[in-house]
């Protein structure tokens, strides 16, 4: 091939460039049918967070029928797992900022109902 125009140099990259890609998809088992595995919805819960004491906040949220059980985790860290919809947090301190999020399990484990994210702030 003595003279390629631009056109032929691009086409013949593009050419090369494919086939380098279907043969790295092949060669790693790609290339095939793909199968999305989606996640089961988590059902919304509403948080309400209440300053009880000098330093201590009560976290309450909503219930839902397939939860036996619900981790309440503050600042990102697992506080505590309870059965009821409702915990006394005693260990704030004043002039502190705390999140607090509820997420509730069945009984196989698996995560099937959440809050939002909820901040309180321990002003004295």
């Amino acid at each position: 091939m003595p003279h390629m125009t631009a056109f032929t140099r691009s086409f013949l990259l593009r050419s090369v460039a494919a086939l380098i890609i279907s043969g790295s998809l092949a060669a790693c088992g790609g290339g095939g049918d793909v199968t999305v595995v989606a996640s089961p919805a988590v059902a919304p819960l509403t948080l309400a967070l209440t300053r009880v004491g000098p330093e201590a906040v009560q976290v309450d949220w909503s219930d839902d029928s397939y939860v036996a059980s619900f981790q309440v985790v503050r600042d990102g860290y697992p506080l505590a797992t309870v059965t009821t919809t409702s915990l006394v947090d005693a260990s704030v301190l004043v002039n502190e900022t705390y999140c607090y999020q509820v997420q509730g399990y069945d009984a196989a484990g698996q995560l099937v109902a959440a809050t939002s994210s909820g901040c309180i702030t321990i002003i004295p």
